[in-house]
């Protein structure tokens, strides 16, 4: 695409012919080939915090059953230790 600037200058006339460049769009990629093809900024950030959250949420859950499971044994090998002493104290 070519554009013709005129301007005088002192009574005299002059003709500038200059050429317009299009930007390249070869460095900005399309959004929407991003959802098409998946990598989507956005949707790999969503994505990671998705996945993070349930890794995290799986974590606490593991963590509470495993505390959940001593609270239930300590007791009961306490009282298992407790009788057993009792019964070679009889003995």
């Amino acid at each position: 695409m070519k554009t013709s600037l005129s301007t005088s200058t002192n009574s005299q006339a002059s003709t500038q012919t200059s050429q317009l460049i299009p930007v390249s769009s070869s460095t900005m990629e399309n959004p929407s080939a991003w959802i098409r093809d998946g990598y989507s900024p956005t949707e790999i950030i969503l994505a990671a915090a998705f996945l993070t959250s349930l890794l995290m949420g799986g974590t606490a859950t593991l963590i509470m059953a495993i505390t959940g499971l001593v609270k239930t044994l300590v007791p009961a090998i306490n009282q298992t230790q407790s009788s057993s002493a009792k019964a070679k104290n009889r003995t």
